[in-house]
């Protein structure tokens, strides 16, 4: 088990801890415990490869071409259960963690580089 933090303004990042990898699939330990595939992983990295793209972790506005977005319409169809924006911080986190993107800053906002 690894334990890290979600992405952003250290004032605003959540510790957190999960099990597995990327490539075979992870469980987020905070509440519901939501499994998150490889296959999800992997349709997450092919869809936005080569890009820069907002997080766009907002639960009541999350931003237009972001990752949260992005994982708010496509979870129930790819992953199988239907995941938040809020849920994409920590999948980005792992993904950061794992090196498989970058991540930086640019005010408050979270840009993650695939």
């Amino acid at each position: 088990m690894a334990t890290i933090y979600t992405l952003g303004h250290p004032s605003k990042r959540t510790q957190f801890t999960y099990s597995g990898d990327v490539a075979s699939g992870t469980v987020l330990y905070f509440t519901g415990k939501p499994k998150i595939s490889s296959a999800f992983y992997k349709a997450i990295l092919n869809q936005f490869q080569g890009r820069t793209i907002p997080g766009g972790f907002s639960m009541t506005d999350p931003t237009k071409g972001g990752l949260g977005e992005w994982v708010d319409e496509n979870s129930s169809k790819l992953n199988g259960a239907r995941l938040t924006p809020r849920h994409a911080s920590f999948i980005a986190a792992v993904l950061v963690n794992e090196r498989y993107i970058t991540n930086s800053l640019r005010g408050n906002a979270v840009y993650l580089h695939f």
